[in-house]
């Protein structure tokens, strides 16, 4: 095997660990290196010492571990049980039960729809609505009792009594809750408040059936209404005064969170570095497979760990930091802006928030970067066809292990310094954590004044920032010394004046080293990505630490102050809980781009109102007041208008029964109120997500059912072991929305179930049955009236749920391939912005980004928000990959690889391109003063410049994939793939010597390189992307030929297959 790897240095291969064959390269010159720094580098890592000796937790202590349950999270639990409590056992006082009767057990659960356990912020805003939308249905509502009384009184003779039913009362009770629910499901207002509001609109419009008169009416409109806002006061009291929790306090904890993890890839991607030294992929692919092959099973690929080549256990590990720091990312952008609007009693401003958030988000990317040096490792030995699994030839067995050999030098190679900067930091962060006061500082050890003075300035000290920029800049200026390093460790000879030489001078390749110049170069090039993004995280770092620091010298942390918002926040706020934060026109192509509603800027076309083809834009009044009452039809063929009348439909198969003379009694004996409430507040768009909240609400109520059965019958119904048992069950049912959010349905369901069943017998208790079923409702025992609720509980979801798949189902298959769609859209447009900030950038053009109204500044918003909204969307395409497993198949099967893989290539080409974006912002920071830099600059500027060609293919061929997709409609034949982005052929091609290692050392040089690097993984994506959409909606074929029909089948796939071959080739 050693002379396989001998025989194979000497080959005229095309495996390096990144890059295409077709990019060639100068990289190298001849001269002896240095043995001693061979072996350094060469040097195995030694070996951790053993912690056998370390104790082991005890059960109790995992088992408590992994429940996670901290002392914030008991707090939050009891306070979220304390409101529902406090009004059960309010209700046992007489005069209290005198004003509520039999509405009474209403404040609990009102109380818990307030969820007092959450942030001042987003409580505030929350709680703002739920008082509006419950204020305007109970107005609503008592117009639609005046018009069903009045009803009642003009049909009914005069001199005769009123009688129970009343069939124009029925039925104009009927027309004002259709209504209702068609518009308060169409309304894109989201809030627990508007549960409140549909089961106010239902419970009066299905008791108004009953109403004589209208003081009748009114007296029960007054004491729904006092119901809902006491329970709504007794949330706001909880949240004010038990356990206050702001925004801010939310968000400082989370940006604990997210540093912390920040630090923690940096350092889990330093020691996955250091297994690759000795990691043999191909050894473990081969004992995997003999292994899989002496258990008799299906053969499997094989990957070491998480499905990877280069996977080992460090990588695995790697990648559950990656996916919470994504996670925790996605969560923080949300937390930040109600953190900003509350007025609060701290320390740091909410400017001061917002520089945070972006100067947190400056490190997000570069350590997004580092992390994805798997899957370039992955994409080489994929394309190499590792993963085929198939027996090959010894010559490209030798090239594989050639790769293998690159891999461990490189990484060896890069040990020491990655080793010495990820300390440093390591450190960092620590200081960061600190002086933010994130984490509390460690306890202060008593040392020599000799020992103290020679040290250098700890985390958190005074001099710290300076200590950790000499750091930094050690590690940046280290490039000179790491070429020589690199080149005596591959045998590439420099001669004495190499670094004095002229620019304009090339020093020629002998033919011996041409065979492996191209090896060498992208070795190279691999090894100045990883040293560029870990010197772009440490000098992200940096920033942060200089702004805490200034901050710090400001006295901003010596005292806490009264914050209040702007002026300008607060209007953001209001129109924020009013409606949609980001207002757009419905046609847009980029939907919710605008933050407020107003473009400040023009984008393009694509960002602008999609044209209609079958109307030229109004050219005078009359034709604009036909616009506006087009919109009128847009409206209800709309996706949320059909939803409306589902729900409509679903309400009124149930709602019908209790507008009947004949089955009106037997609806209000039987709690169907209790159904028809759950298909107005349970209706799902899809149906994935329905079977879902199917089982998830059927289970809450079951376990709600049984609890109930516990709390009442442990005591004995004895009604304070009661109230202290329903306390502890609340105050556990809140465990799984803190912890298993998944699963929150069931929690809400729980609680409010086992609230409504035990507070209904304890009300009948405090009243009476006499008085408790004057409302017409008779009263049951506990041990009735819980599976009666389970039953009413079931049959309403059961109505929703054929309602949601009948007349036809909309699938969550059918919204992931739009949404994947709209993403391919909105990838296309932030592909070209990353291109014309690139070639700005390279023009000098651009301006400054920090200059309002520069071309540099608007394509940094527009670019900005665009990104959010991309990690957004594909955040939410895992939600509807994961609910379309739940949703009814019939016919085939759903391509979920297909969709996987797309998504998988969706989140990869987003990482290079904003890579590619990142990297091209040096090219801002050219010194003009240095000549020879500038001349390079100049040189590297004439060819980066025209390479709008294949940009140009990727925008297009990503605009045909989205609409392609998004139609289901075949994609044109003899599609133009894009070629290579060759910057080296190119840039050679100017000048043999401009990518030259000696100009490593040039600030731009790095900074190419990584865009070498991305822009081949770009294009190996985007051929990846045309693959499985072309999978998917296949290929529109011109070509007939003569064929016998029982091989038509299998000629065409086989053409096919060929075809894709060749275009592959």
């Amino acid at each position: 095997m050693a002379s396989k790897r001998e025989n194979a240095d000497e080959d005229n291969g095309d495996n390096g660990p990144i890059g295409h064959t077709d990019d060639d390269a100068a990289a190298g010159h001849s001269s002896s290196g240095s043995d001693d720094r061979t072996k350094e580098a060469q040097a195995p890592a030694k070996p951790e010492p053993k912690k056998d000796e370390q104790k082991k937790p005890s059960k109790l202590k995992v088992a408590w571990d992994k429940l996670g349950l901290d002392v914030m999270t008991l707090k939050m639990m009891f306070k979220g049980s304390v409101p529902p409590t406090v009004a059960i056992a309010m209700y046992q006082s007489p005069r209290v039960a005198e004003v509520y009767t039999t509405l009474g057990y209403l404040v609990a659960i009102a109380s818990i729809l307030g969820f007092a356990i959450m942030p001042r912020g987003k409580f505030i805003q929350h709680m703002t609505l739920n008082v509006i939308s419950i204020c305007f249905a109970a107005g609503l509502n008592l117009l639609a009792l005046y018009c069903a009384t009045q009803a009642r009184i003009n049909t009914t003779p005069a001199g005769q009594p009123p009688s129970v039913y009343n069939s124009s009362q029925s039925a104009v009770c009927a027309v004002w809750l259709i209504g209702q629910v068609y518009l308060i499901n169409v309304s894109s207002l989201t809030s627990f408040g508007i549960i409140g509001s549909k089961e106010n609109f239902a419970d009066v419009n299905l008791d108004g059936t009953q109403f004589p008169d209208m003081p009748t009416a009114t007296s029960f409109m007054q004491r729904l209404i006092e119901a809902f806002l006491s329970g709504f006061a007794l949330a706001t009291a909880t949240h004010f005064f038990i356990f206050p929790t702001s925004s801010r306090l939310v968000v400082f904890k989370e940006l604990a969170g997210y540093l912390q993890l920040l630090n923690g890839v940096v350092k889990t991607q330093t020691a996955y570095m250091t297994t690759l030294e000795t990691h043999d992929p191909l050894k473990q692919q081969a004992e995997g497979a003999e292994s899989d092959k002496k258990k008799h099973k299906k053969k499997k690929e094989i990957a070491g760990q998480s499905g990877y080549i280069w996977g080992t256990p460090a990588s695995v590990k790697m990648e559950e930091l990656m996916n919470k720091l994504i996670e925790l990312h996605t969560k923080l952008h949300g937390d930040i802006t109600p953190a900003k609007r509350e007025f609060a009693f701290g320390k740091l401003e909410s400017h001061d928030l917002t520089e945070l958030w972006k100067l947190g988000r400056s490190i997000f990317l570069p350590v997004l970067g580092l992390a994805s040096m798997i899957n370039i490792l992955e994409r080489q030995a994929e394309l190499c066809g590792w993963k085929s699994g198939d027996e090959v030839s010894q010559e490209v067995d030798e090239n594989r292990y050639r790769q293998i050999e690159n891999v461990h030098e490189a990484m060896k190679f890069l040990h020491k310094p990655f080793a010495q900067m990820t300390a440093t930091l390591d450190g960092a962060f620590q200081h960061i954590l600190l002086v933010l006061e994130l984490v509390k500082p460690p306890k202060k050890k008593q040392e020599d004044e000799e020992s103290k003075g020679d040290e250098a300035p700890k985390p958190g000290s005074t001099g710290f920032a300076e200590t950790y920029k000499k750091k930094m800049d050690e590690f940046y200026n280290s490039k000179k010394r790491s070429l020589e390093d690199f080149c005596a460790q591959n045998d590439i000879q420099l001669p004495p004046d190499f670094w004095e030489a002229s620019f304009i001078h090339p020093h020629t390749l002998t033919a011996e080293q041409e065979h492996r110049r191209e090896r060498h170069q992208r070795q190279l090039f691999f090894v100045l990505y990883l040293e560029y993004l870990l010197w772009r995280v440490a000098k992200a770092v940096l920033n942060l630490v200089l702004f805490v620091d200034k901050r710090k010298q400001e006295g901003a942390f010596k005292r806490s102050k009264l914050i209040f918002p702007g002026s300008k926040t607060i209007y953001k706020w209001i129109l924020s809980t009013f409606g949609q934060e980001d207002m757009s026109q419905e046609d847009s192509f980029t939907t919710d781009m605008d933050s407020g509603g107003n473009e400040s800027l023009y984008l393009g076309q694509g960002f602008s109102k999609m044209k209609d083809p079958e109307h030229e834009p109004p050219r005078n009044a009359f034709e604009k007041l036909g616009e506006k009452a087009r919109n009128i039809p847009r409206f209800f063929r709309s996706d949320s208008s059909a939803f409306g009348f589902r729900v409509v439909a679903a309400t009124m198969t149930l709602g019908i029964v209790c507008y009947l003379r004949d089955t009106q009694s037997f609806f209000l004996d039987n709690r169907l109120l209790w159904s028809l409430i759950m298909i107005a507040i349970s209706m799902n768009r899809t149906a994935g997500q329905s079977s879902f909240n199917f089982a998830m609400r059927i289970l809450g109520t079951a376990v709600a059912m049984t609890a109930s059965y516990v709390i009442w019958y442990i005591v004995d119904g004895k009604t304070p072991g009661v109230i202290i048992f329903l306390w502890l069950w609340m105050a556990i049912a809140f465990y799984p929305i803190f912890k298993a959010p998944k699963f929150i349905i069931v929690a809400v369901l729980s609680i409010v179930t086992s609230v409504l069943i035990v507070g209904y017998e304890l009300q009948v208790r405090v009243l009476g049955v006499e008085v408790a079923t004057s409302n017409g409702q008779p009263a049951y025992p506990l041990y009735i009236l819980a599976p009666y609720r389970l039953a009413a509980v079931t049959c309403g979801i059961l109505v929703s749920y054929i309602w949601t798949i009948f007349p036809f189902p909309i699938s969550e298959s059918t919204e992931l391939r739009k949404d994947l769609a709209a993403s391919l859209n909105l990838m296309c447009i932030f592909y070209e912005n990353v291109h014309e900030t690139v070639r700005s950038r390279v023009t000098g053009k651009a301006g400054s980004i920090t200059k309002k109204g520069t071309h540099a500044y608007n394509l940094e918003k527009a670019r900005t928000t665009i990104f959010s909204k991309l990690v957004f969307v594909l955040e939410n395409l895992k939600t509807n990959s994961a609910f379309s497993s739940f949703q009814l198949r019939v016919g085939g099967r759903f391509p979920h690889e297909e969709y996987e893989e797309l998504m998988s290539c969706m989140r990869r080409l987003l990482l290079w391109v904003s890579l590619a974006s990142y990297a091209s912002s040096d090219f801002d920071q050219v010194e003009e003063a240095d000549a020879e830099r500038s001349l390079w600059a100049a040189e590297f500027r004439k060819v980066i410049g025209n390479s709008a060609n294949t940009s140009n293919q990727i925008t297009s061929l990503l605009s045909l994939l989205a609409s392609s997709l998004s139609n289901g409609q075949p994609l044109p034949p003899y599609l133009r793939m894009p070629e290579s982005f060759q910057l080296v052929r190119r840039l050679e091609h100017v000048n043999p010597d401009i990518v030259s290692v000696r100009h490593v050392a040039e600030p731009e040089y790095s900074a190419f390189a990584v865009m070498q690097v991305t822009s081949q993984c770009i294009n190996t994506d985007v051929l990846k992307l045309v693959k499985h959409v072309k999978n998917l909606v296949g290929e529109i074929d011109f070509s007939y030929r003569a064929v016998k029909s029982s091989s038509a089948s299998s000629f065409n796939s086989s053409d096919e297959e060929e075809d894709a071959k060749s275009k592959a080739e």
